[in-house]
């Protein structure tokens, strides 16, 4: 009976839980109003498709087109930290050929666009250079660094979208 009485004053505007908590008081005593009103307000189909979302903004992912020529795109992220070694390495570089799935891993001792550089440019000697890099939007691969590096070697980067690690999922298979 309450619930009815709240709903049909909160429907005559769709106001706040504040103001129909008012108007409520206006005429009626209803022990525990203020938690009656919310619930009766939480579930309100017009309040809530009248709401703005607040946080970012939705947006349709982009699909990244498989590759047809091994060697041509890369996917690398890092793993750890893990135990250190006796060179006190305690993370791993990981890099992923998106074409044939062929699978280098580096040891590394920091997360840094340096060291990450420093194995790619490892990689590039020995298989030549990448057309892409996939990556996550981690700092090591947002840095100034690695954009120098990215334009210097005509280098696509395409960076996977935030909270979404399924983006750069062959290399989270692999780890």
């Amino acid at each position: 009976m309450e619930a009815e009485l709240i709903i049909l004053i909160h429907e005559n505007g769709h106001f706040s839980v504040r103001k129909t908590e008012e108007n409520v008081k206006k005429e009626f005593f209803i022990p525990n109003l203020t938690n009656v009103v919310k619930k009766v307000i939480v579930k309100c189909v017009p309040c809530i498709l009248a709401n703005k979302k607040t946080g970012k903004k939705e947006r349709f992912l982009n699909p990244i087109s498989k590759e047809s020529i091994p060697l041509s795109t890369y996917l690398v992220d890092f793993i750890g930290p893990l135990p250190s070694t006796n060179k006190s390495y305690q993370h791993i570089f990981t890099v992923v050929d998106a074409f044939t799935k062929f699978t280098c891993l580096y040891p590394v001792k920091t997360v840094s666009a340096e060291s990450a550089l420093e194995k790619l440019k490892q990689q590039q000697k020995t298989f030549g250079n990448v057309i892409r890099i996939i990556s996550d939007r981690g700092p090591a691969f947002t840095s100034k660094l690695f954009n120098d590096y990215y334009d210097e070697e005509n280098i696509q980067h395409l960076q996977i979208a935030t909270g979404v690690p399924r983006g750069n999922g062959q290399v989270g298979r692999i780890h």
